[in-house]
């Protein structure tokens, strides 16, 4: 009877051993862990952490893009930031909707219009129009009601008593070019509030989309033009190869010379973005600027498989600059950039005005130039 109970024992251990094993590679069986539930999984289940990668790899480059917009905060009457006349972080509060504003930037005046606003008074003269047609649709100097208050973008060319003549209850300005530190004093004096921008990249034209749209009453904006921008962007950044990344030289063609960008600016940022190895980023650079000075001998010795060119007055001018200062260069003439044809001026508008809700079209045309075998989906 003990042999027996012994053998019946054996027989039910090895029976149950065979039937977990069972339980335990049926899928109907298996647990979500994930959510702790116990849900049934599929067959795909094995896959979907690489599924979700690059769902998770577009919401952080989201995430990084909106991380100065973030931190902009919007109540009931007034919208609370940092400017760029803060040097310790502080922040501003600026009340909405404003009923004069005067703007005393091109760029910065196309992106509130774009955000839902107009100006009572901004920017004139040629260039200034030109944007105006170009973002906006119409010189909006020719408007009623709207002031041209100086010619250009230059603080010290300001007549300030004219600006503050208009008693605007709002000055937007920039920090470049004597703008911010000329107007400052004078309106502070006479009780305007000035905000002080700095945009450099897509970060910053999103901080400054919510800003504006949220201070011309219009804060919709920020989901059918500013999200629908970011959108656009991370998706073609998603697209860019990981691999073979081009190295890049970034030049800007100014008024009076040649600089190179470093990763710093707009235009060296975006290449950057896309995994283009810009050569800029590997010279000396102990005061961190933004640009610098060019040695075509540093150039060859990195021998960069492309050239970008941004443009200050234009592609015709730039490439008048560059055959005047290097054309007969025997070092330049040398570069597997020239001598391949991989020499591109960018477009004026695009690349050296501020692009706004075009950036996603600036990002396709520069990623066309550093990849132009990959096949883009904004290109089906």
């Amino acid at each position: 009877m003990k042999k027996f109970l012994i053998l019946l024992l054996s027989i039910l251990m090895v029976a149950g051993s065979a039937l977990l094993a069972s339980c335990s590679n049926s899928p109907s069986a298996s647990t979500d862990t994930s959510t702790g539930a116990g849900t049934p999984s599929d067959s795909s289940a094995p896959d979907s952490p690489d599924d979700s990668k690059p769902d998770a790899q577009k919401e952080a480059l989201r995430q990084e893009f909106l991380s100065k917009a973030n931190s902009v905060t919007v109540t009931d009457d007034a919208v609370i930031f940092e400017d760029a006349s803060s040097a310790d972080g502080s922040r501003v509060t600026i009340k909405k909707n404003p009923s004069k504003t005067v703007n005393l930037y091109a760029s910065f005046t196309t992106l509130w219009y774009e955000a839902g606003g107009t100006v009572a008074g901004c920017i004139g003269g040629s260039s200034s129009s030109e944007l105006y047609q170009e973002y906006i649709g119409r010189d909006i100097t020719e408007d009623s009601g709207v002031t041209v208050v100086a010619t250009s973008s230059s603080g010290k060319k300001w007549d300030v008593e004219t600006i503050l003549a208009m008693k605007p209850d709002l000055i937007i300005c920039s920090t470049a070019m004597s703008g911010y530190s000329t107007i400052k004093a004078p309106a502070e004096a006479a009780g305007v509030p000035v905000i002080a921008v700095s945009y450099d990249d897509f970060s910053d034209y999103l901080k400054w989309f919510k800003v504006f749209c949220n201070l011309t009453g219009k804060p919709e904006l920020w989901e059918s033009v500013a999200m629908k921008a970011l959108d656009e962007v991370v998706d073609l950044l998603s697209e860019i190869p990981s691999e073979d990344a081009p190295s890049v030289f970034s030049m800007f063609s100014g008024s009076n010379s040649l600089q190179a960008n470093t990763s710093n600016t707009v235009v060296g940022g975006m290449i950057t973005a896309m995994n283009g190895k810009n050569i800029v980023d590997e010279w000396e650079n102990p005061s961190a600027a933004e640009r610098l000075d060019i040695n075509l001998e540093t150039v060859f010795a990195a021998n960069p498989d492309i050239i970008v060119v941004q443009c200050h007055a234009g592609a015709e001018v730039a490439k008048a600059q560059v055959e005047e200062l290097y054309g007969t260069n025997p070092v330049w003439q040398s570069l597997n950039a020239v001598k391949n044809n991989k020499v591109f001026y960018l477009e004026k508008t695009l690349f050296h005005n501020k692009p706004n809700s075009r950036f996603s079209e600036a990002y396709q045309k520069l990623a066309k130039i550093l990849y132009p075998d990959v096949a883009f989906s904004f290109e089906a």
